[in-house]
């Protein structure tokens, strides 16, 4: 889909040349007041049983910001219209801020009331040093609330801790990382009046970006830290058939597929031929997100979040989204994924205010809560329960390439099997794996560099067996602290990659 705007320059674009005005840039991470609801679409908080405070309070809520910071602040002044006393102060600036506020808060006894437990913590360590609360004890009406969502929503080790639930998942993940985004003037001007279409195969994606450079300006824009994700998604484009490296139906690790070496030596052919911005390895692809209106670039691949990013910095600008393409040029392949949802709110567990913490997250987990998360997000953020998705699809509330975006998700993405959903007790073996170094990414960009030496196959063979053995080491460790786990659990015969997989599935495994 392509949006219909005139373009224009941003200062500070990107060099035709290099990175260099790349590093160090701002980054529109989402921030700023909530846009009015469109459409007049309105948040109505219900009256509940529990008890609020009569007095004067102010109740806390602390995240990452971004998108959802939009509706989670039309949910708590729609909640302070309904109880002028209870005032609210959401804090959304970005994981390094939750990094340092959560931590601080806990030590000091004075964490916000509702929060995201740091991307660096892992949740089972917030659950088991208690820092948060089962919800169960403070959402009304909880099992009627539960069953707002589908059967496999809650993911042990994610949501479940000593089969209680502590968080939930406020919207789906099913979001594709990385899409094709390109420069429609940039891209016309080489001959591509409409590259979605035009360009479906790797071959076709080459000479376009030779193109592009040719004309003096950038190919394509990749940061370090997308390499993995980018590579993933390309050999998926090829028909690599794996979550997290691993093939679902085996429970073995396959960074060394064919369709792998095939999309890595792709994106080393576009590096050796110039065709990927000097200095990627030094540059982080938020900033070139934001770069890329200054229309100095070919195209980016990247994920929907960057749609109401450049919404707000950059209306004028035009462009196309599309899929990655494929090696031969088909356009029906899959992305499987573990849905495990996106978002998880966890509420402060010496909150003063558990009642206001409770009525606020069952609106957030109920059918016009939801509807009104897809709604204000204008498309961009959707629900786990496709029929609340379909209830906010209405003319006027929804953003188009929004809506693109999250339909083209909902076509090639398929959910996963995930082994702690079939059995509860490897939420102990993650507690206890160790991470294997480097990286992938780490690995990618060692290659890039010549820093790490041996051929790419070699590379990436032995990081899957030390993934493996990575997770054999950590069940047996399990095994001896008394979990009830194996390799078996990762195994699933009957995944059919091009499906969802259902409790039906899980079920018929035993």
């Amino acid at each position: 889909m392509t949006t219909r705007l005139s373009r224009r320059t941003l200062i500070g674009g990107l060099s035709a040349v290099g990175a260099a005005t790349l590093v160090g840039c701002q980054v529109d991470t989402g921030q700023g007041p909530a846009p009015e609801a469109p459409g007049g679409a309105e948040i109505t908080i219900p009256d509940f049983d529990t008890q609020l405070p009569t007095e004067d309070v102010t109740f806390r809520w602390c995240d990452s910001g971004d998108l959802k910071s939009v509706y989670e602040k039309a949910v708590l002044a729609a909640f302070t219209k309904k109880h002028a006393n209870i005032k609210t102060d959401y804090q959304g600036s970005g994981w390094e801020t939750v990094n340092q506020v959560v931590p601080l808060g806990i030590r000091n006894g004075s964490a916000p009331d509702v929060f995201a437990v740091p991307n660096n913590v892992p949740a089972a360590t917030a659950v088991n040093e208690g820092w948060v609360q089962p919800l169960e004890e403070v959402i009304p009406d909880f099992e009627t609330w539960r069953g707002y969502f589908p059967e496999t929503a809650f993911v042990p080790g994610v949501h479940i801790f000593n089969d209680k639930i502590y968080s939930f998942p406020l919207s789906s993940d099913r979001r594709l990382t990385f899409m094709s985004f390109y420069d429609s003037a940039n891209l016309a001007e080489a001959g591509y009046d409409d590259p979605v279409n035009q360009l479906k195969s790797w071959d076709d994606l080459h000479a376009s970006l030779k193109k592009v450079v040719d004309a003096g300006k950038v190919g394509m824009i990749i940061g370090s830290d997308s390499l993995s994700g980018v590579v993933e998604m390309l050999a998926q484009s090829a028909g690599w058939r794996a979550v997290a490296g691993m093939d679902m139906a085996k429970g073995t690790y396959v960074y060394d597929a064919p369709q792998v070496m095939q999309a890595f030596e792709f994106l080393q052919k576009l590096v050796t031929d110039k065709l990927v911005v000097p200095g990627f390895l030094s540059l982080k692809i938020a900033d070139g997100r934001a770069q890329m209106p200054a229309g100095k670039a070919g195209m980016i691949f990247n994920g929907p979040w960057d749609i109401p990013s450049w919404k707000r910095s950059a209306p004028d600008w035009k462009y196309a989204m599309g899929p990655v393409p494929s090696p031969d040029g088909n356009t029906d392949w899959v992305v499987p994924f573990a849905q495990t949802g996106g978002n998880n709110p966890w509420v402060y567990a010496k909150t003063k205010h558990p009642t206001v913490a409770g009525q606020l997250l069952n609106y957030m987990g109920s059918p016009d809560g939801q509807k009104m998360l897809v709604v204000l997000s204008e498309g961009n953020l959707v629900s786990l329960e496709q029929k609340y998705n379909d209830e906010a699809d209405q003319p006027g509330l929804l953003d188009a390439n929004a809506k693109s975006a999250s339909d083209l998700a909902a076509k090639i993405m398929k959910a996963a099997p995930q082994a702690a959903i079939r059995n509860p007790e490897v939420a102990k073996v993650a507690l206890l794996r160790k991470e294997v170094q480097p990286r992938w990414q780490d690995l990618m960009a060692g290659i890039f560099t010549g820093q790490i030496k041996g051929s790419p196959e070699q590379q990436f063979a032995e990081f899957g067996e030390k993934q493996q053995e990575s997770l054999e080491t950590a069940i047996e460790a399990a095994r001896k602290e008394g979990a009830d786990v194996s390799i078996e659990d990762w195994k699933f015969p009957n995944w059919d990659p091009a499906k969802d997989y259902t409790k039906a599935d899980y079920d018929e495994l035993g």
